[in-house]
């Protein structure tokens, strides 16, 4: 979702500038030989700074320009990198980068002077100025070469964020290994990962459906655990921020195969956080229960403790017509948004 750029190493950065600006040099050295070597001389050396300085800079002001800024990111996507990055390393790194920039914009204002000024005799003060010239904008070039490391590993994991777009949003919840993905797969066809082991899903994974005359988005998110806030992991975390910022319902799906009152416990403390939530509760896997009257308690429990708007419902989640009636019933709890009424 992002257009992100180019990231060089602080070696090939200088390698590539270094040995441009000496190709330039020698070419406007090579120049117009009627003019004086003295003169073609001071030329080059200008050339070389000039050329080192736009490249180094044009590539470094690009890094800038197209890492989105986190102060004028949406509440989400600011958590989200916080979650996956930490927002005060991504700041420095950036923060690095624009020091260079400055240093080295500078360092060409005052390398450049010298050279442009000096006097056409003044061969070996040109030469200095200009070595001083690469010597520190190498320099300050390896400064950052941590942070632009850094960046290229950035760079990855904000090319893994999800798109968000602006329609009704079904949040999928639960915990590890009760069929979210499943079910989003067989709903919306999406291509998720599918495993029998808890924490397939480490990230958002997105799916659409337009059943009548909205579009739908529906969010996939990492199974949780039930256990306080402050212990869950980063993963757990993706989950957190998709109801908090991007649900406009929330689907839990409860595996009566599993730990149940867990589940409860989980669902219960999702309501005291979110406590105008908006949740439907889907029971996956019943064609492994023998003993209906277990499905019949977990039933008699849910409405009991009032965790669910709605009526719990029976699914397989690989089962599309199963999978469709819950959707239909999470649907209904969208129509009393005045936001999505048509």
């Amino acid at each position: 979702m992002f257009q992100l750029p180019h990231i060089p190493t602080a070696q090939s950065l200088i390698d590539k500038t270094f040995s441009k600006g000496s190709m330039e040099a020698k070419k406007k050295r090579a120049t117009s030989p009627h003019i004086p070597k003295e003169v073609r001389s001071k030329r080059g050396e200008e050339q070389r700074v000039k050329m080192i300085s736009t490249i180094v800079l044009g590539e470094l002001r690009s890094v800038i320009k197209h890492f989105p800024s986190y102060d004028q990111l949406p509440p989400f996507y600011q958590e989200l990198l916080d979650v996956r990055i930490d927002k005060n390393k991504y700041k420095k790194s950036l923060g690095a980068v624009q020091w260079c920039v400055n240093n080295i914009e500078d360092l060409k204002r005052k390398s450049y002077g010298d050279i442009k000024f000096s006097r056409v005799d003044e061969k070996i003060k040109r030469s200095n100025s200009s070595h001083a010239f690469m010597g520190r904008c190498a320099s300050f070039i390896k400064q950052i070469s941590g942070d632009l490391d850094r960046l290229v590993e950035i760079k990855v994991i904000l090319a893994e964020f999800p798109e968000i777009q602006n329609q009704p949003t079904l949040v999928i919840a639960g915990f590890p290994n009760v069929g979210k993905s499943t079910f989003l797969r067989t709903l919306t066809g999406s291509k998720v990962k599918i495993a029998p082991y808890p924490f397939t899903t480490q990230e958002i994974y997105i799916g659409h459906i337009k059943p009548k005359y909205l579009t739908y988005q529906i969010i996939d998110t990492p199974g949780l655990l039930d256990r306080p806030m402050e212990d869950r992991n980063p993963v757990e975390l993706q989950a957190i921020l998709a109801m908090k910022h991007l649900a406009d319902v929330m689907l839990f799906i409860l595996d009566p195969t599993g730990n149940v009152d867990e589940q409860f416990s989980l669902i219960a403390e999702v309501r005291k956080n979110f406590p105008d939530a908006l949740i439907t509760i889907a029971v996956n896997k019943t064609d492994l229960i023998a003993d209906k009257k277990k499905l019949e308690n977990i039933h008699d429990k849910l409405i009991k403790i009032k965790l669910t708007e709605s009526k719990p419902l029976e699914m397989c989640a690989n089962d599309y017509d199963s999978v469709l009636t819950v959707f239909r019933e999470a649907e209904k709890l969208f129509t009393g948004l005045d936001k999505y009424k048509y």
